[in-house]
């Protein structure tokens, strides 16, 4: 940082004035900074518009510097400015502090510029505001990937640890969401502060803490744009189990909050939700507001009529049932046969088979050649088993059971010959009869 005062047209001493510029944190002049002149006991205070002036100084070259408590908080410093006094009418002096990306280089040597930040947040106790040391503090916030078929967010996380000043620094943040920190002192309540970054490398802030299980109070009113109240928003506090509902004038009260940072949120419907930070005080009730934007336009109800088809429709089995040759069975027939497995429902169709075959059955629907080699099985001829319309082998040595349960199954059509099963499942093996099971399985689920 350099400045120069350069004046001509008299032999009279010059004082020094300027302003103190806040470029880091306010964008705005800085008041109560102290400024001095080093090597000597001249010094000044801005005022509430940033400026200050200095006693009369001999010409010449000097050097000037300025503390804040910004810049403490930070830990951050600037670099003296060089400043050339020469005789005459005194010259405004512009001093700033460092600025954001500067900042962020600063605390943040190795992190990305062009796409992270850095946060400094200064951790108090929620009682008094003293500075507390060695608390851990996490900023969160979630990352989604789209993919081809759905959108996945993952939570991805940064750590740091307050020093012996409470000052805890968080690099490598995104500066294009929001980032929600977090800090709790022992057992005392978890507090929580909503950061914005808004693409900027660099954010302060402050993260109040309790450190028992203390609690407050906090009333406030929720407005439109309009300065009116919204009455029938929901009011929470983050994080906690605390709401309630604005009354005719928007006003709500929380009781019972827990004590420190707390990031409020008010819902209506017709309005996007408005977000507030809160510090929450042991026995003391804090007061805000909280303003809604623009209200959302709702359109007039829109009644969608659809008629209804149940699965079984769906496939086809209700429409077979009154026109195709077969046998067909649902649920209140499944259920009135009490069968445990599913080979044990097929007892009640007429011309089917059922030999033991170990712990289980093999299903004969008819006669036919011999189409293992078993002397046990001799002239099986197995059908053919389509679940919920695909093709399903079941080799009877390999597998001798349908893998289903009666509980399962919706529907069953049993075809005794190949021809008068539908052409769509008609196979060049299923001469020994087709098989279709629709069950619960294939039902469609049901969008929301």
């Amino acid at each position: 940082m350099a400045a120069r005062a350069l004046a001509q047209g008299t032999d009279r001493p010059s004082s020094l004035r300027g302003i103190v510029y806040d470029s880091l944190i306010s964008s705005a002049p800085l008041a109560g900074a102290e400024v001095w002149v080093e090597g000597t006991s001249r010094t000044a205070r801005t005022d509430a518009d940033g400026r200050f002036e200095l006693p009369v100084v001999p010409p010449g070259r000097y050097r000037l510097t300025f503390y804040h408590a910004i810049l403490d908080s930070t830990g951050l410093s600037t670099a003296p400015a060089v400043v050339d006094v020469t005789t005459g009418p005194p010259a405004d002096i512009v001093l700033v502090t460092p600025g954001p990306a500067a900042a962020h280089r600063s605390l943040c040597p190795h992190d990305p510029g062009y796409a992270t930040g850095a946060i400094i947040a200064l951790v108090r106790d929620a009682t008094d505001g003293t500075v507390l040391g060695d608390i851990p503090v996490t900023a969160a916030w979630t990352v989604y990937a789209v993919g081809q078929a759905a959108v996945r967010g993952t939570r991805r996380v940064a750590s740091g640890r307050s020093d012996a000043s409470g000052r805890v620094l968080l690099c490598n943040v995104p500066t294009d969401v929001e980032v929600v920190l977090e800090g709790r002192v022992g057992a005392g309540p978890p507090g929580m502060v909503l950061v914005d970054l808004a693409r900027r490398p660099f954010r302060h802030t402050y993260l109040s803490l309790a450190a028992g299980p203390t609690s407050g109070g906090l009333q406030g009113v929720v407005r439109n744009r309009n300065g009116a109240g919204v009455p029938g928003a929901t009011v929470v506090a983050i994080g906690t189990n605390s709401h309630a509902v604005t009354d005719d004038f928007g006003e709500f009260t929380l009781r019972d909050l827990a004590a420190g940072s707390r990031i409020i949120e008010a819902r209506a419907i017709g309005y996007p939700p408005a977000r507030a930070q809160a510090t929450i005080r042991p026995g003391l009730t804090e007061r805000m507001e909280l303003a809604v934007a623009d209200s959302i336009p709702v359109l007039d109800p829109v009644t969608v009529v659809a008629r209804y088809e149940p699965y079984l429709a769906r496939v086809g089995f209700a429409m077979r049932r009154h026109t195709a040759i077969g046998h067909f069975i649902d649920t209140t027939d499944i259920q009135r046969t009490g069968a445990i497995q599913f080979e044990e429902v097929l007892r009640m169709v007429p011309g089917v088979r059922l030999r033991p075959n170990g712990s289980s059955y093999l299903v004969e629907l008819q006669r036919g050649e011999g189409q293992i080699t078993n002397r046990a099985l001799a002239n099986y001829c197995p059908p053919a088993y389509f679940i919920d319309g695909v093709y399903f082998p079941l080799p009877p040595i390999q597998t001798p059971s349908v893998p289903l349960v009666p509980e399962e199954v919706l529907g069953i059509e049993v075809y005794s010959n190949l021809t008068s099963a539908p052409p769509q499942y008609q196979r060049l093996d299923s001469g020994c009869g087709v098989i279709l099971i629709w069950t619960k399985r294939g039902v469609p689920k049901q969008r929301r």
